[in-house]
């Protein structure tokens, strides 16, 4: 008997949420689970930190949804849908090394093994602190249903894996 093979479409939490805003990835997992509503064909995973290991997660994938905390310049609990390969991801570092080889780094390995899915989506949720310290602060937290939202609606209206380009750009 051969083994299952995974869903089509990943939604990965990324981040350590003993590092405040960090854990915003997993905060949305939760208000998911809360929702209710996923297809069967989609798998939920909290991937913890972004290490090299998080190309093996999207392996045999069609879609991924990635949410993470990114810092992008913007006001903190602001988010956007990216595209990987978007030039707003490209400089995001982590202080404190717990990142340096991180979900960037797991994408091009990814890419370069040939295991990268169709289609991949960075929720990025701008951090207010990432220093050591548990829970989220005021705006991730007041984020977070509108990012599970997003999610949601993007799974539901998006069914088959195939986006139409378009990136609903929810705030």
């Amino acid at each position: 008997m051969s083994p299952a093979l995974p869903a089509p479409t990943l939604i990965l939490a990324l981040g350590n949420p003993d590092r405040g805003d960090d854990g915003v990835g997993q905060a949305v997992l939760h208000e998911l689970a809360q929702r209710g509503g996923l297809p069967d064909d989609v798998e939920v995973l909290d991937g913890g930190l972004a290490g090299l290991e998080t190309c093996l997660f999207l392996q045999d994938r069609r879609r991924a949804l990635i949410v993470d905390a990114a810092d992008m310049g913007l006001a903190p609990g602001e988010w956007r849908a990216l595209e990987v390969g978007d030039p707003r991801l490209a400089n995001e570092r982590r202080p404190g090394g717990l990142h340096d080889a991180g979900l960037q780094e797991a994408l091009q390995l990814a890419a370069a093994l040939d295991t990268l899915p169709e289609c991949v989506t960075i929720f990025g949720v701008q951090p207010q602190s990432i220093e050591w310290g548990l829970g989220l602060s005021r705006p991730v937290a007041q984020a977070v249903p509108g990012v599970g939202a997003a999610i949601q609606e993007w799974i539901l209206q998006d069914k088959d894996g195939y986006g139409d380009g378009e990136d609903p750009d929810h705030r």
